[in-house]
């Protein structure tokens, strides 16, 4: 390839032969060590040989940079570029979890946010996938650290914002992911970024709807104290979640035409009957349906437990979050939401791992 009149693409094919030629010579020392131990007579040879190479490579991209520091390529390869695992460690005993977050800390250095041109190139999106699902834990607290930190970096540069805070409330849309408590990531996105004085993308509607949303799955999110319910059961009588002296609690919100509902009901009843002198008990919230309906829902299916309806939605209305029905919530002694959005055939694991940790 031969280019004129382009110094960033004449860098560009200048750097991929010469990577070309790297990969030749490194990745057959690398395969070697990897199925080798240190006390082998050859591991000292080839780790510094290994070494040698990554620092030759480093100061082929060190004097390129110094020659063009003005070149787009220069911002974008500068850009790719990960900190040195050497440069990310500290003293000797430095524990694996302190390396990989200064790593983590270190990973946006030579990002350069004024440059929106960037945003166009697969750097920002590979860069911004990696370092969220893969150096950061897959914990909402962790997530929601990770993201800040980043977007405080970025708050001053609109487009890079915007991005970022669209990426990350997407993938953590409760739709799109199967993580555990996946709204915790999605409302912590919302209610810090998705906001009338921020999210100058979106109208005002769009803004409101947002917020609304995210408020009304915030009072239920894993690790918070499950909201009570009052209201009446089949009889008239006023039944309440809180009223329930079983150490643990299923809240199971379901729809008498449902088809899951359907599937699922059959099973609870089932685990619920294995399990009710083990101390669970079920408090069953019909929703979206009419007095009637319910009312030969639970007669035909003959769920056990307390059920409850309320036709005016006002007792159970930013309680809990139902995203598709059923849905089922799991409360501990402490009344403490421990697990949600599970199927019955997970309520098992669920109470015995959250037995253990309570002793």
């Amino acid at each position: 390839m031969v280019v004129q009149g382009s110094l960033d693409n004449e860098l560009l094919y200048e750097n991929l032969k010469y990577e070309l030629g790297y990969q030749r010579s490194f990745q057959p020392i690398s395969d070697r060590l990897k199925n080798m131990q240190e006390i082998d007579l050859n591991y000292a040879y080839l780790k510094s040989q290994k070494d040698k190479l990554i620092q030759e490579r480093q100061d082929h991209l060190n004097d390129l940079f110094a020659k063009h520091p003005n070149s787009f390529f220069t911002k974008y390869k500068k850009a790719g570029q990960n900190p040195l695992l050497a440069d990310s460690g500290g003293p000797d005993g430095t524990s694996d979890q302190a390396r990989v977050a200064r790593y983590r800390s270190r990973f946006w250095d030579k990002m350069d946010f004024s440059d929106i041109r960037l945003l166009y190139t697969p750097v920002v999106t590979n860069k911004l996938k990696r370092y969220i699902t893969r150096l950061t834990p897959q914990h909402p607290d962790s997530i929601n650290k990770a993201s800040d930190y980043l977007i405080q970096k970025a708050l001053n540069y609109p487009e890079y914002f915007k991005f970022f805070a669209n990426w990350i409330a997407l993938n953590y849309e409760p739709s799109k992911t199967t993580f555990m408590d996946k709204e915790a990531v999605y409302v912590h996105m919302i209610q810090n970024y998705f906001t009338h004085e921020r999210a100058f993308w979106s109208d005002s509607t769009l803004v409101s709807a947002l917020q609304q949303r995210a408020g009304e799955m915030a009072s239920s999110l894993v690790g918070k104290k499950g909201p009570d319910v009052v209201s009446r059961d089949i009889n008239g009588q006023t039944r309440s979640i809180y009223d329930i002296k079983s150490p643990y609690i299923i809240v199971y919100m379901y729809n008498p035409s449902c088809e899951h509902c359907i599937e699922e009901t059959p099973k609870l009843i089932q685990f619920y009957h294995e399990w009710k002198n083990k101390g669970v008990e079920v408090f069953g919230i019909a929703i979206d349906t009419d007095d009637t309906e319910w009312r030969d829902y639970v007669a035909k299916s003959g769920m056990p437990w307390t059920n409850v309806f309320d036709p005016t939605n006002r007792s159970i209305y930013g309680k809990y979050y139902v995203d598709i029905t059923p849905e089922i919530y799991v409360l501990n002694p402490e009344r403490t939401i421990i697990a949600k959005n599970l199927q019955v055939h997970h309520l098992a694991e669920v109470i015995n791992q959250d037995r253990m940790e309570y002793r």
